[in-house]
């Protein structure tokens, strides 16, 4: 895939990471939002907002529909991950769980290795199956020393008797007000969002494609790896998912935060058999 430079890779990941109407420079950047029907701030309006131009020029945009995939023998993925202090925030575009700067959580994909910088939420999912989404999908957003950006997709499909404590958690105490955090009084592992797995975090059977992030400016160079199956989030905290979205500013009650899947043009789907 291709490499991004470190300025802009990290440039990048701080667009998922800022509050709405806050920018880095304290400039406030662009208003937007994930209605399909404003033709304002909505998606298909994003490329047309100054620094989001790639949104709307890039070729190789995320999410995707995961229906067309070319066998693949995969590296495996090595999660060194451990239980870290809790905070959610709400971005107003996602619920969010940075990583402490001090933290050392790791993905390992062959020979790179990437650092844990953060994860959160989008209800519906974002990449699709046939066209057809999941109830959430977990985003987890990792960096190389060479500022790369590896995210790992996990889909999550509502389920009260088998729901997870740490999606819970997150949800439960995601403040309802953009901009703001919540510390909650817990350590909390990601290897939680990866349960299925087993207790030995190490898989070589996932999807993985060149692609972009999917919020403003949709930064391509991400290299992206989507879990098959689904973990479970009950039925509860999928409703709680909407409402936060629902409040976010500049979406007036719109309760859903995923981007439209993306033209594959000239891209291929790989997918390991695990």
């Amino acid at each position: 895939m291709t490499a991004m430079p470190r300025p802009a890779a990290v440039l990048a990941a701080l667009l998922v990471l800022v509050p709405v109407g806050c920018g880095g420079d304290g400039v406030s950047p662009p208003a937007w939002n994930h209605d399909p029907e404003d033709a304002e701030l909505g998606p298909a309006a994003w490329g047309g907002q100054e620094s989001y131009e790639q949104c709307s020029s890039g070729a190789e945009q995320s999410p995707v529909d995961l229906a067309a995939t070319a066998p693949a023998e995969l590296p495996p993925l090595r999660f060194d991950y451990a239980p870290t202090p809790l905070v959610v925030e709400n971005t107003g575009h996602v619920i969010e769980v940075p990583m402490p700067e001090s933290s050392e959580l790791t993905l390992g994909v062959g020979d790179d290795e990437y650092r844990l910088l953060q994860y959160h939420f989008h209800a519906p999912s974002e990449h699709t199956l046939d066209d057809e989404p999941f109830d959430a999908e977990a985003h987890l957003v990792h960096e190389s020393d060479a500022g790369e950006l590896a995210v790992v997709g996990v889909f999550f499909e509502a389920s009260d008797a088998l729901a997870l404590g740490l999606v819970e958690s997150v949800v439960e105490n995601a403040p309802e007000e953009a901009g703001e955090e919540v510390e909650v009084d817990v350590e909390a592992d990601p290897r939680e969002l990866l349960a299925a797995l087993g207790a030995e975090i190490s898989v070589s059977g996932y999807y993985t494609y060149p692609g972009s992030l999917t919020t403003p400016g949709c930064a391509e160079g991400v290299r992206w790896i989507v879990l098959p199956g689904a973990m479970p989030i009950s039925a509860s905290s999928t409703e709680r998912l909407h409402e936060l979205v629902a409040g976010f500013p500049g979406y007036d009650g719109y309760p859903n935060n995923n981007r439209p899947t993306q033209p594959l043009n000239e891209r291929e789907i790989e997918a390991g058999g695990g």
